[in-house]
């Protein structure tokens, strides 16, 4: 075998030992699959969903989807769509493939950010939630069940509903959506108030 081939495997050795694949979803079936509902308690379609990194300092002036994007940093490739999957609502299923945690040793809370718009900039309604940590001494091939016992909510929060299709309709808990906050009518009132003053100066 020549040594670049060599070389070669073992860098692929490497990168499988390290890397980190993980699944997040929340459909565990009939009773545990915890739906992705709005602020009005239906369940989500066509929702945006990523694992990564939230900067959680910014949710004090968290203010639009845009300044949501802003604050989050995706894996590469860990992105899904909240819908509907066999019979459930509201549900996501998707993985990182192991990518960005492998290339840049990635270590420290993993965030799951979910919106109701096609992405997170155009989302109104959204959800931030810890749902586990990464060290980058141990390799990791997980598949995480987002739930109300496992997932910290920072926006949104597990709520109950009866969303479960069953012939007798059953309460289950739910990821409720919070409102992206937007400014307070009071600042508006007070930005449009300082334009005012700026002009009678001039």
């Amino acid at each position: 075998m020549k040594l670049k081939h060599v070389v070669a495997t073992l860098a692929a050795m490497s990168v499988s030992a390290f890397g980190a694949s993980i699944t997040v979803t929340n459909n565990q079936g009939p009773v545990n699959t915890q739906s992705v509902v709005d602020n009005s308690g239906a369940a989500v379609e066509g929702g945006f969903a990523a694992i990564g990194t939230f900067d959680v300092a910014q949710l004090a002036t968290l203010s639009s989807g845009a300044d949501l994007d802003a604050a989050f940093s995706v894996f590469d490739g860990a992105t899904g769509t909240v819908g509907t999957q066999t019979i459930f609502s509201g549900v996501y299923n998707f993985s990182n493939n192991g990518a960005d945690i492998t290339t840049t040793g990635f270590s420290g809370p993993i965030h799951l950010v979910i919106g109701n718009g096609a992405d997170l900039a155009s989302s109104t309604e959204a959800a931030i939630l810890e749902i586990g940590s990464f060290p980058t001494s141990e390799p990791a091939v997980s598949t995480i069940f987002v739930n109300n016992a496992t997932a910290t909510p920072f926006l949104g929060d597990f709520d109950t509903f009866t969303l479960q299709p069953a012939t007798i309709p059953r309460q289950n808990p739910a990821l409720r959506l919070a409102a992206i906050p937007e400014p307070s009518s009071s600042l508006l009132i007070g930005l449009a108030g300082l334009s005012l003053l700026i002009r009678r100066r001039r």
